[in-house]
């Protein structure tokens, strides 16, 4: 199938749904955010325990392991907000699915994604792996650096790390082995974590990990810079995602050349 075929076919079938059974769209949003939580609590612990047999290595540590979150909602077939909008605007572009749909569709899929990141948040704050978190733990202090950027960082950031995820989602779309999609997504992933970019589900995920768990709260965990933060990450991711990966493989395949996708 070429991507035109694969674009078609995702965003018939996640419009579908929405429609006609909007409790079982709902609750594949609801699983992306959960898997994307616990990869998120697991890279962090992870991370945690290199970082305190080796200070700084914690990072890299947290950038390559995160990418396993995004492979199981690929994989398990569960709905990513930031991955729908390369296929809202792609199909925006073909004429395959209306507007409105389209921003229901992703208005809907942020929203449980956000309830997922909350229920994983409040089991893992019963954890004893997150029983010890304070303000000066890797997942604080990294939560903490990305609510004291400022907004056009924030805008900036959100752009380039939705551009690479859906780089990955693009992979995955081509590629037919299961193994092939696997790597791909491992460093793909790990670029955007590693830069330090900003992707609003991650940040779901680590506001509610450590929301949940750590005593004392870091500094600039407030309700302003948290509604900043997904506001201005959201509207880069859709950029990032939507215009300059959705729009751009839209417009490069909407060709009868030999060259397509």
């Amino acid at each position: 199938m070429s991507l035109n075929d694969t674009a078609d076919a995702m965003v018939a079938k996640k419009t579908q749904l929405l429609e006609q059974q909007f409790g079982r769209y709902a609750m594949r949003s609801v699983l992306a955010g959960v898997y994307l939580t616990l990869g998120t609590a697991f890279s962090a612990v992870m991370a945690q325990r290199v970082e305190n047999l080796a200070p700084g290595l914690g990072g890299p540590v947290f950038a390559m392991f995160f990418f396993i979150g995004l492979a199981t909602i690929v994989l398990l077939g569960a709905e990513l907000a930031t991955g729908n909008m390369m296929y809202m605007v792609y199909g925006l572009y073909r004429k395959t699915v209306a507007a409105p749909v389209a921003v229901k569709l992703l208005v809907v899929c942020t929203v449980f994604n956000l309830v997922g990141a909350l229920l994983v948040g409040f089991a893992l704050g019963f954890a004893e792996a997150f029983s010890a978190v304070t303000d000066s733990s890797f997942v604080s202090t990294l939560i903490n650096k990305k609510l004291h950027k400022d907004p056009m960082g924030l805008f900036v950031e959100g752009i380039v790390a939705n551009f690479v995820v859906n780089m990955g989602m693009v992979g995955v779309a081509v590629l037919k082995d299961y193994t092939a999609k696997f790597f791909m997504l491992m460093f793909v992933i790990g670029m955007f974590v590693g830069l330090g970019t900003e992707h609003v589900i991650a940040n779901f995920s680590l506001v509610n990990i450590v929301g949940f768990s750590a005593d004392p709260l870091p500094e600039f965990f407030t309700a302003s810079h948290i509604a900043i933060n997904w506001t201005l990450v959201w509207l880069g991711n859709f950029v990032g995602g939507g215009v300059l990966i959705g729009l751009v493989y839209a417009w490069l395949n909407d060709t009868k050349a030999l060259y397509r996708d």
